[in-house]
């Protein structure tokens, strides 16, 4: 089964993302500053492929 793996890949990927863009966006004058959204933009992308590649918990416990 390949899709949970790839999903938390893309799920460590998308922390790692999320983590530089904080760092740019709270360091004044950063030099990425420029690339800022691209950064969260490409986290927003890991993060919606993580969760779409994540293997669902059985619902089945609802009564």
């Amino acid at each position: 089964m390949i899709a949970p793996a790839f999903a938390f890949e893309e799920q460590h990927r998308a922390e790692g993302l999320a983590a530089r863009a904080e760092e740019i966006a709270t360091t004044p004058d950063h030099p990425s500053a420029g690339s800022l959204h691209l950064y969260q933009e490409s986290a927003r992308a890991a993060f919606e492929t993580a969760a779409a590649n994540a293997v669902q918990p059985d619902e089945g416990w609802r009564s």
